[in-house]
C-alpha cells in the first residue's frame, strides 16, 4: 500500500479578546507549514457591532495586525464580529460577560509542602447568580535585578515584570482536569458556587525571597471572567502546549469558534489586585 501524504490543514487563525476598553487588537493569519513562513494577511475588512446597531471598522496597522480604536464595550453588551478578505469570510457572535468586581483580598507567608515558605494569596469576589460563568487568575511579579561588581556591590540595576507560576487546590480549581497542564493560570466555572460571595486561596508555585541580586517589588493578581469560547481556548490550549513538551503524548487539538479556522473571538471582563512589598 503507498502511504498517503499528511493531510495539510488550511483556513484562517484569528486571535481578538474583546474587553471592556476602547482598544481592540486583531491578529489575523493563515496556516502555515512547520517550513513555511509565517502568513499574516494584509487585506481585510473587519467590523466590529453591537446589537445597539453601533458599530466601527477596524484599522490596518501593519500586515495581520488591525485595531478597533475608541469603541468602548460594555459588561453584557452582545456583538458580532465580521471579517471578509480575498481568502475568508468569518461571522462570530457572542456577549461580554458580566462585572467582575473583588470585594476582599489577603495575602500571607506560609510554608507549602514540597515548596517551602512562599506567598499565599485570598481572593473573595461575588458571582453573579445570572450567567454562567468562567473564570481565569494570572499573576505576575515586579523584580528588581542588581548587576554586580567583582566584590558583590550593586552597581547597576533594572526592573521587569515575570510571570508568578500559582496553583491551588480548592474545588472548582481541582474540577477542571485542564488545570494539570500549567502552572501559568488557574480556570474555573461557579458551576459549584453560582451566586455565592466566596473566597479563594491559592500559592506562589516558588520560595518567596529576596537575594542580592533580585529583590521582589510587587505582584499583580488578574481576575477574569471570561466567555465560554475563551474558557475553552485557553483549556485546551494548556493541554496543547504541555503535550508538545512530552515524549509520550500527541498535541491535541486548540478549540476554537472560528468557522473552519483556528484561535478565538474570545471577550472577557477583569479586574487587578497589586500587592507592594516594602
Amino acid at each position: 500500500m503507498v502511504p498517503q501524504p499528511d493531510q495539510v490543514a488550511v483556513g484562517p487563525v484569528i486571535e481578538c479578546i474583546l474587553g471592556t476598553n476602547d482598544t481592540h487588537n486583531i491578529h489575523y493569519s493563515r496556516v502555515a507549514g512547520i517550513s513555511e513562513p509565517f502568513k499574516p494577511q494584509p487585506q481585510a475588512t473587519i467590523l466590529l457591532q453591537t446589537t445597539t446597531n453601533r458599530s466601527k471598522p477596524a484599522e490596518s496597522n501593519t500586515a495581520g495586525q488591525f485595531t478597533i480604536n475608541n469603541f468602548r464595550l460594555n459588561p453584557r453588551d452582545s456583538f458580532q464580529f465580521s471579517l471578509t478578505s480575498p481568502l475568508d469570510n468569518v461571522s462570530v457572535s457572542d456577549v461580554i460577560p458580566s462585572a467582575i468586581r473583588i470585594t476582599k483580598t489577603d495575602t500571607s507567608t506560609e510554608a507549602i509542602a514540597g515548596i517551602g515558605i512562599t506567598q499565599v494569596f485570598y481572593l473573595q469576589f461575588r458571582d453573579s447568580a445570572v450567567d454562567e460563568n468562567y473564570y481565569r487568575i494570572t499573576a505576575q511579579k515586579q523584580v528588581r535585578k542588581y548587576t554586580l561588581n567583582a566584590s558583590g556591590q550593586a552597581i547597576d540595576s533594572s526592573t521587569e515584570w515575570q510571570i508568578l507560576k500559582i496553583d491551588g487546590n480548592e474545588t472548582p480549581f481541582v474540577r477542571n482536569n485542564f488545570n494539570n497542564y500549567t502552572e501559568q493560570e488557574i480556570l474555573f466555572s461557579d458551576e459549584i458556587f453560582n451566586g455565592v460571595l466566596s473566597t479563594f486561596r491559592f500559592y506562589n508555585l516558588l520560595p518567596f525571597r529576596n537575594s542580592k541580586i533580585e529583590k521582589n517589588l510587587s505582584v499583580k493578581i488578574t481576575l477574569e471572567n471570561l466567555n465560554l469560547a475563551l474558557y475553552d481556548y485557553y483549556n485546551t490550549r494548556a493541554e496543547h502546549l504541555w503535550s508538545q513538551k512530552s515524549i509520550t503524548q500527541l498535541p491535541g487539538p486548540v478549540q476554537s469558534n472560528i468557522p473552519n479556522g483556528y484561535g478565538v473571538i474570545g471577550a472577557a471582563t477583569q479586574e487587578e489586585w497589586i500587592i507592594v512589598y516594602p
